[in-house]
């Protein structure tokens, strides 16, 4: 269950928070003065006022079926468990989910919490809803894992395998395999002590304490984890069209490869390197692939802001409401 911070030490629990923003904020800054430097003075923001509106309506579409595809994650789980929530009612839950894991560094976990004390609070049997918590998990980091072998692919094909292409790639199976693998450990059905590596995530332990409730039937069900998985790739795919829309906003036309690579390797950064929400990394690594495929500096930041726009900042608001709505709301777990 995701709790409010006790009342014993407010004032470390926000000074931590603002020191795990700082890094992020710093480097996005740093970002946006380089990139107004190399843009020639106002290019950059010519190119922000000039934004084409259609692009812009295709990417706002393009997000939206990220939560719905993020919200069937759950439900094909729930289905075969026999839970009655419909994906129209879930998709709340995923637009405050990603207010959760944006503002706290918790790999995810701080946002999977939220989803399971949400679930219950819809008459979701406690164990039905961490086997879908837990799907929702392994199927992310399996997807996640096959964007990354594809990105490395396109990258060979289309240009080089630079340091940047080969740390992000090599740092990656640190989360794309131990997490994974510890869940299917701790999901044999006993009670096992959780690994010390834990202990460097935050919350990642009070959600891994509950996973032997799980149902093995659902955690490792094939045709359950294969459906997630395909829509967990189908969110990957969604996000990095998002981004070519961008690009195309600002009259900037890219292979949609080159937009799905950089996308995943961004998303890579922002997951290794624990800042809320991948801040400033994040910014930083999409310039950065999207420079190596020869787009402009000032063009890849244009459009890199403007996804950001969508994925990160748009959300804050009803995602902070409806969080607050789902943690403060009565609790009506089915027996």
């Amino acid at each position: 269950m995701v709790e409010p911070e006790s009342e014993a030490g407010p004032r470390t629990s926000r000074l931590r928070r603002v020191l795990s923003w700082l890094p992020g904020v710093l480097l996005l800054a740093g970002l946006v003065a380089v990139a107004s430097h190399f843009s020639e003075g106002r290019k950059f923001a010519t190119l922000l006022e000039q934004a084409r509106p259609v692009w812009i309506l295709i990417a706002a579409l393009l997000q939206a079926g990220t939560y719905v595809c993020a919200a069937a994650v759950w439900q094909r789980v729930l289905h075969k468990g026999r839970g009655r929530c419909t994906v129209r009612t879930l998709i709340p839950i995923a637009v405050a989910r990603l207010f959760v894991d944006q503002v706290i560094p918790t790999a995810g976990f701080g946002g999977r919490l939220l989803v399971m004390q949400s679930l219950r609070r819809r008459g979701v049997h406690t164990r039905l809803a961490v086997a879908a918590i837990l799907v929702d998990l392994l199927t992310l980091y399996a997807a996640f894992a096959v964007c990354v072998l594809a990105s490395l692919a396109i990258v060979a094909v289309l240009r080089d395998l630079n340091r940047l292409v080969l740390s992000l790639a090599a740092l990656f199976p640190l989360f794309a395999l131990s997490i994974p693998a510890a869940v299917l450990w701790l999901s044999g059905g006993k009670r096992r002590e959780l690994p010390r590596w834990v202990r460097w995530i935050p919350r990642a332990g009070d959600l891994l304490r509950e996973v032997a409730n799980a149902p093995r039937r659902l955690v490792r069900n094939r045709a359950v984890l294969l459906e997630d998985t395909i829509l967990q790739l189908l969110i990957f795919v969604l996000d990095a069209l998002t981004l070519d829309a961008m690009l195309r906003a600002v009259g900037y036309t890219a292979h949609p490869l080159e937009a799905f690579a950089s996308f995943v390797f961004a998303q890579v950064a922002a997951t290794v390197l624990l800042v809320p929400g991948g801040l400033g990394t994040f910014e930083a690594s999409s310039v950065a692939m999207l420079a190596l495929f020869r787009v402009p500096v000032e063009v890849a930041l244009t459009a890199t802001l403007l996804l950001r726009g969508f994925t990160y900042w748009l959300p804050m608001a009803p995602g902070f409401w409806l969080s607050r709505r789902e943690l403060k709301g009565p609790r009506r777990e089915r027996a």
